[in-house]
């Protein structure tokens, strides 16, 4: 029998209980299935206490003693049509096969998975509690074996693939192509290389790069003014291809942006004359814009 157990966890203080998308669903799940909101709560105590020992997962159960007290919660398992349909699902986007492949478990695939008719969340009727303190609802030992769990999640989310029905080695051996690799055997390529023409022979000489027109050679461009507009313009493009920030600026704004990196003298005057300022106090508002953008310029201006 597939079954994984789980060393206690310390305690949990001054921090939110669960980390990752698959543990806050896991206890939202736990919250809509339980009746009395007052054994969530109390169990959420005793989890962030460190009250739950080793826990046991395995298909369609999870174990542990909590307090003293050994609870299970037994899990509706998925039937062998429902992982069909999962499985087929993940084969069909290379994204989904290529993280579980690698050990993790995209976010989105629940979501996928009950479009196409397969709950891989618990839902309201897939909880069962079993307590040795004999309550016959969910009470504080279970609530807080499934915030144990929920911790669990955050570390490896095949643990609720394993509730559901099917191990790691189960779930990736099935989406593992079968059968030989395709392709040709090195040896085979190798052997093959006296019918394969030559490579042509590399010239003797490469073209150099080809030299841009010089600005200078154009009387009326202010060359210096363009090298500025220019350098500026590839930093904002670098800045919007690695963060996507969202960027809407006045012309006002701009100014102060662009005076931000310290432009010549010609082209200070003239986005002083945008700002309708003194070039001194476009060198503050590009101080300003430079220390915290368009906050930092707004508190200067306020």
């Amino acid at each position: 029998m597939n079954e994984r157990i789980f060393a206690p966890l310390p305690p949990v203080r001054g921090q939110a209980f669960t980390q990752s998308w698959w543990g806050r669903a896991w206890l939202k799940a736990l919250e809509d299935t339980a009746l009395d909101g007052a054994q969530v709560k109390a169990g959420r105590r005793l989890a962030r206490a460190g009250a739950v020992g080793a826990v046991s997962v395995r298909p369609g159960r999870i174990t542990a003693v909590v307090d003293e007290v050994r609870a299970d919660v037994v899990v509706q398992q998925l039937s062998d049509a429902d992982w069909d349909r999962l499985l087929g699902l993940v084969a069909d986007r290379a994204g989904h096969a290529a993280a579980l492949l690698d050990r993790d478990v995209p976010p989105d695939l629940a979501e996928e998975a009950a479009a196409a008719g397969v709950e891989l969340l618990p839902g309201v009727g897939d909880f069962e509690p079993e307590c040795g303190c004999d309550a016959w609802d969910h009470c504080a030992h279970t609530t807080a074996l499934c915030h144990q769990v929920a911790r669990l999640l955050d570390r490896d989310p095949f643990v609720l693939l394993l509730m559901r029905g099917r191990s790691e080695d189960e779930v990736l051996a099935a989406l593992r192509p079968s059968g030989p690799p395709s392709g040709v055997p090195a040896r085979e390529a190798f052997a093959l290389r006296a019918l394969v023409p030559p490579l042509p022979p590399t010239p003797d000489t490469t073209p150099g790069p080809a030299h841009p027109p010089a600005l200078t050679d154009t009387p009326e461009l202010d060359a210096e003014a363009l090298e500025f507009l220019v350098t500026g313009a590839a930093a904002l493009a670098r800045q919007l291809l690695s963060d996507a920030p969202d960027i809407t600026l006045s012309p006002h704004q701009d100014a102060a942006r662009l005076a931000a990196s310290s432009p010549p003298a010609p082209v200070a005057e003239r986005l002083a004359r945008v700002r309708d300022c003194t070039p001194e106090e476009l060198a503050r508002a590009g101080r300003a814009w430079h220390h915290g953008g368009a906050a930092a310029l707004g508190a200067w201006e306020g």
